[in-house]
């Protein structure tokens, strides 16, 4: 194992404590505000409002406020763990990303904080009101919250370099194929899974029927991106995902180089299909990716034996080849 060296230990503990302090900090907020106002809140919350800032929905107290902190510390917390598994301080997207883990719980907290306090003193929920520009404030101070973290962490470190990788020898008629797999592993299934739950309890509990057509198009959602199939063969790259769409493909013709590189879900802003400026990415974990450009664009895939998937495009592109609809395994 490589030993760390101090400068990346103290990057690696910038990141970790000014994130984890501004997580704490607005945790912490709202957790005051909850208990202090505790005494003065209705047995009904107001927990949803029209653009006009009438109360169209509420939830039962106790529901209410642990929704208010499963969400607004619960998930911020959550994504921290799960980021920082993936070393998020690596990459050139180090910075910002830490902006967003810094953000994220200053709006969240803001939005449930003003919506606690707007309940305080109600008789009833329809007596609740919450200004829109509580979310414009929210929305600031989660936009200023993430700059300051984004200024105060320091600049990420480097990536491991590009693996080497050795071209497949293909004569101009040979034909040959790979299959890889990109899949979630069992942090990310766990994060999503717990959010499915939390849907299904909400459902439950709140009765609004609506609220299922969510759960249902989230459990599809995660379903259709949870794994993906890639194949490298004559023809290009293919890809599709575990219910067949979304899928895709980049043609041979189109294919200027195939690497091997070093990626984290950080640099992509999360897991699954991500789409970044210039960049198709299926990621899933942290580690070495496939990585094809095409023209001024690129497909990367966290696929297990990328250099093999790699070595094969190398090789058809060495070998000037095209589809003859022969193929070799």
């Amino acid at each position: 194992m490589t030993r760390t060296t101090g400068a990346e230990q103290q990057i690696r503990s910038s990141h970790l404590i000014v994130t984890t302090a501004v997580t704490a900090a607005s945790g912490l907020a709202m957790v005051i505000v909850i208990l202090l106002s505790l005494g003065d809140l209705p047995d009904r919350l107001a927990t949803h409002f029209d653009l006009s800032g009438t109360a169209d929905d509420t939830m039962s107290r106790a529901l209410g406020l642990t929704m208010f902190l499963l969400v607004g510390l619960g998930l911020p917390a959550l994504l921290l763990v799960v980021f920082a598994r993936m070393q998020w301080w690596r990459g050139d997207e180090a910075r910002r990303f830490a902006g967003f883990l810094g953000a994220l719980p200053v709006g969240l907290s803001a939005v449930f904080i003003a919506t606690v306090l707007a309940n305080r003193g109600a008789a009833s929920p329809d007596q609740v009101t919450l200004s829109p520009w509580v979310f414009a404030i929210a929305l600031t101070a989660a936009v200023v919250a993430g700059l300051a973290v984004g200024l105060l962490v320091p600049q990420g470190m480097p990536r491991e370099s590009n693996e080497s990788v050795t071209p497949v020898a293909l004569s101009p008629h040979e034909r040959a194929s790979w299959f890889g797999r990109v899949q979630a592993g069992p942090l990310v299934m766990l994060a999503f899974g717990a959010g499915i739950v939390a849907l299904v309890i909400a459902a439950v509990t709140v009765g609004i029927w609506w609220l299922w057509l969510v759960v249902v198009g989230v459990a599809l959602t995660c379903a259709a991106t949870m794994s993906f199939a890639v194949r490298v063969d004559s023809s290009g790259v293919t890809w599709r995902s575990a219910l067949g769409l979304p899928r895709g493909h980049v043609p041979m013709s189109k294919i200027t180089d195939a690497a091997v590189i070093d990626v984290s879900p950080a640099d992509f802003g999360g897991f699954g299909i991500r789409l970044t400026p210039g960049v198709l990415g299926l990621v899933m974990r942290q580690g070495s990716a496939l990585e094809v450009t095409h023209g001024k664009r690129r497909f990367v895939a966290t696929v297990d034996d990328a250099a093999t998937g790699a070595g094969l495009l190398l090789g058809y592109l060495q070998a000037g080849s095209r589809p003859d609809g022969t193929t070799r395994r």
